[in-house]
């Protein structure tokens, strides 16, 4: 059963999808537990990000909901065409509702944490960017 939905309100996130996101906190990859530890704390341009995040009957990898930037990190199992296609179908739907999703490999993250971050700092700019030019008009 999906979400239920009111009017004008944030998603209704379902007890159980609240549940299996605290698991999934537990269970972290090791490509995950080296990205927490480069996003936590507010240590990426003072941005909160969080974990695991459950966002309407999706749980996202990690979330900073002041800019609505998703990063979502993609293991070996996501390079099958079957998956792709969910996550684009999966990306497309939080692109509808205002969030802009960074996919990873896992790869980037063990082997290149600096271009890891480079990159998520670099959306960032670019996001605060587009935020300037709104409030201009």
């Amino acid at each position: 059963m999906p979400p239920q939905r009111e009017s004008g309100q944030h998603e209704v996130t379902l007890p159980s999808l609240i549940s299996r996101a605290k698991k999934l906190r537990h269970s972290d990859t090791l490509a995950e537990k080296l990205a927490w530890g480069l996003l936590r704390k507010r240590q990426l341009l003072r941005y909160k990000f969080r974990r695991q995040v459950p966002l309407g009957d999706i749980v996202v990898d990690f979330c900073c909901l002041s800019l609505r930037l998703l990063v979502e990190l993609d293991g070996a199992g996501h390079a099958f065409h079957a998956q792709t296609a969910k996550d684009r179908e999966r990306d497309q739907l939080l692109a509808e509702q205002g969030y802009r999703v960074l996919p990873f490999p896992n790869g980037i993250v063990l082997k290149a944490p600096a271009e890891f971050v480079k990159k998520i700092g670099q959306v960032i700019a670019e996001l605060e960017q587009n935020r300037l030019k709104e409030l201009r008009w």
